[in-house]
């Protein structure tokens, strides 16, 4: 969803693990999160991120630790890269 190489953070989305509850759109304090339009495998609504507005995401974990499907998450970019390292050996 979002990649802020700025704050060296990235914020993933597992789409077909959503169940459409909002909950991560409510305890966004920046309010960038929204429901769209897509549909996903379990016929849920997933939330994206406004147009335009990326680059308020503070990486503060709200939507992380509130989300009860686990679905999304954020990633520190050291631990992403890492982590590619170690699949490609």
């Amino acid at each position: 969803m979002i990649e802020n190489k700025e704050k060296k953070f990235f914020l993933y989305l597992n789409k077909n693990r959503c169940g459409g509850c909002e909950i991560c759109v409510h305890l966004c304090p920046t309010g960038i999160l929204e429901i769209g339009d897509e549909l996903n495998m379990r016929i849920s609504y997933i939330p994206r991120v406004k147009e335009g507005k990326e680059q308020y995401c503070m990486a503060c974990r709200r939507c992380e630790y509130g989300c009860p499907d686990w679905c999304i998450y954020i990633m520190p970019e050291e631990e992403d890269e890492n982590s590619a390292g170690k699949a490609k050996t």
